[in-house]
């Protein structure tokens, strides 16, 4: 093998075990959901506990998730470490101040924002302590995540996050969770050993921080100037998110749960797909942006991370029931909350092909010292999630939430893709992208639809099965039809 061969080999194997090791911390996080779902059901009390979370995910996600995409370039550029220091600081700062303040606020604030009970306005605030730092430590580990990236150890997080996982799973399996509280309490200590492995291994690799004061300095208030368009960015969109789950606390009792439910395990997708992918390809769109040919490579990256997609929305459509029943149903989630979770999820799940075609043309602004553009774009968005979900929700209740989400997706993509096209340039033929694309979505309709029709005249009693079975199928017949469309998937370097 070549140079170049092992150059390619290695970068597949690279992007395969990342893969792998979400998939596999995933598969554990899931574990928690069907443990919840099985002991507390979709109640008021747990409606409480999911609001309480979204808040916290949101302030956490909406100061913080920006964090990455500017220290990246900073670490790769290898910048000063009292700028990246100080930078660091004024963010987790300004958070941390923030979140003070909500808390001694908090019922006030929560009887603001939700129209339900007196009851589960003190249920949400009884919980905000523990989860606010729960994301306040999650928030943190952003930090040492990109690290790693910069320094080729994309798999080191991943090994940690699923050896952490994996002893809350433990813990639940021993019966040491017999309450919300308890389930609270645990979340919080792994979150405590997962900070400590990862500073402590990215120690090991040459990581330091320390908190310092320099944001007079002009290099830190560069950063600060490219990290304010992004916070509003990646903000505007858990805006949304949040509002999203706003508008489910006023509906019937369960809704925002299994809404919940459904956004994990949409996540799930995102973030072992999605999140990976991104995490991946984002330094390379970073050096690649000298070359000559580095918008035909970006394209070609777009085509293959749509088609990798598709195949996990392929595969939910024929046997996302079968999974979801074996992760969800019995005790006190009911079938009728099981189909509900199944309808949203499939909703949610179909949208994340536009999400990763969007994501990456950001990573393309964000590269080129571009944030402004991306932020105006997430905000006209997310306000039209935003409307549309409150229009759609008067008239088919929490599908509307959903239908809203995806629909914000598509104008998100196509405005984004005209925003380039006038500032940078596309470098391609678009309609040859858009005939790639579309080889992909008539891949998708075949082998959701062959399977379909197969399952109509062979079923089996087990669920495990069933996805067994129909699963693998639908994957062959995904790939098989991209192969027979000569789908430009195949030719595609991910160097």
């Amino acid at each position: 093998m070549g140079k170049e061969g092992k150059r390619k080999h290695k970068n597949a194997m690279q992007l395969s075990l990342m893969l792998a090791l979400s998939l596999a911390a995933q598969a554990l996080s899931l574990y928690k959901s069907h443990f919840t779902a099985v002991s507390f059901g979709a109640t008021s009390g747990m409606d409480a506990y999911n609001y309480a979370f979204s808040l916290a995910t949101f302030l956490f996600g909406f100061m913080t998730n920006g964090v990455t995409t500017v220290i990246i370039p900073a670490y790769v550029r290898k910048d000063r470490r009292e700028i990246t220091d100080s930078f660091i600081t004024a963010i987790y700062g300004a958070v941390l101040t923030a979140a003070a303040l909500i808390l001694v606020l908090r019922f006030p604030f929560l009887r603001l924002l939700t129209s339900n009970s007196e009851d589960f306005v003190r249920n949400t605030g009884n919980w905000l302590f523990i989860t606010f730092f729960i994301q306040g430590i999650t928030a943190f580990i952003g930090v040492t995540t990109a690290y790693f990236q910069c320094v080729d150890h994309f798999l080191t997080p991943k090994v940690i996050l699923l050896l952490v996982n994996g002893g809350v799973t433990a813990a639940m399996l021993a019966g040491l969770v017999t309450n919300l509280h308890r389930f609270l309490l645990l979340q919080a200590a792994a979150s405590v050993v997962n900070l400590i492995f990862d500073v402590s291994v990215c120690m090991a690799l040459g990581f330091r921080y320390r908190p310092r004061f320099l944001w007079k300095d002009p290099e830190t208030k560069k950063l600060l100037r490219l990290f304010l368009p992004v916070m509003l960015s990646s903000g505007i969109y858990k805006l949304s998110t949040f509002v999203d789950t706003t508008i489910a606390s006023g509906l019937s009792e369960g809704r925002l749960t299994v809404l919940n439910y459904a956004t994990h395990v949409v996540t799930m997708v995102n973030t072992i797909v999605v999140g990976n992918l991104t995490v991946y390809i984002y330094p390379k769109i970073v050096r690649q942006l000298e070359k000559e040919d580095h918008k035909k490579r970006f394209w070609d990256y777009e085509i293959l991370f749509h088609a990798i997609v598709m195949l996990i929305v392929a595969a939910f459509f024929t046997v996302g029931r079968e999974c979801l029943s074996i992760i969800f149903s019995g005790g006190k989630f009911t079938d009728a909350n099981l189909v509900l979770l199944n309808r949203l999820a499939a909703v949610y799940i179909f949208g994340q092909q536009l999400s990763i075609l969007r994501d990456l043309i950001y990573r393309y602004f964000f590269a080129s010292g571009d944030t402004r553009r991306p932020v105006q774009n997430s905000i006209l968005v997310s306000v039209t999630n935003i409307i549309v979900s409150i229009i759609l929700v008067q008239f088919v209740g929490v599908y509307g939430i959903v239908l809203g989400t995806v629909i914000a997706s598509l104008v998100s993509f196509v405005r984004i893709v005209f925003v380039m096209k006038k500032k940078y340039g596309l470098g391609i033929k678009f309609t040859g992208f858009l005939l790639e694309l579309g080889k992909t979505e008539m891949s998708f309709l075949a082998a959701t639809g062959a399977v379909l029709l197969l399952r109509q005249y062979l079923s089996f009693g087990s669920r495990l099965v069933t996805i067994c079975v129909f699963g693998p199928i639908t994957g062959v017949l995904f790939v098989g039809c991209l192969f027979v469309l000569r789908s430009k998937v195949f030719r595609v370097r991910l160097g």
